[in-house]
Order: C-alpha cells, then sequence, then structure tokens
C-alpha cells in the first residue's frame, strides 16, 4: 500500500477503501485488547466494550 501511495496520487475510490481498512484494523486492534483483558468475555459484551471505547475515544478527540 504504501508503493501505492507513493507512485500516484489516490482516487477517491481508493481513498474510501483504504480508509475502511484502516478503521477496520483498529477495531481488530481494540478487540484484541478487550479480550485480552478479559478472556471469558462473550461477543455480545465485546461489542459493547467496543461502542464503549469508541465513543469516549470520539468525545476526546473533539475536545482537543
Amino acid at each position: 500500500m504504501v508503493t501505492l501511495l507513493n507512485r500516484k496520487k489516490l482516487t477517491p475510490e481508493e481513498k474510501v477503501d483504504l480508509t475502511i481498512a484502516m478503521v477496520d484494523t483498529c477495531i481488530r486492534i481494540s478487540a484484541d485488547g478487550i479480550r485480552d483483558q478479559d478472556k471469558t468475555i462473550n461477543d455480545e459484551k465485546l461489542m459493547e466494550k467496543l461502542r464503549t471505547r469508541i465513543t469516549l475515544n470520539k468525545r476526546c478527540h473533539h475536545e482537543v
């Protein structure tokens, strides 16, 4: 992907695809962190904690 960024300007579609991939990666990393803290967490509780973490992060970002 880095070579793609260096060689040409991204099309709008490529920018969207890259953004989606980045968000998916961030969510996966956050979910892994939550699972590391609680090995017995079920999917429903994991999604709830992910939503809370993302919402808190958005609030903190806008306050800065």
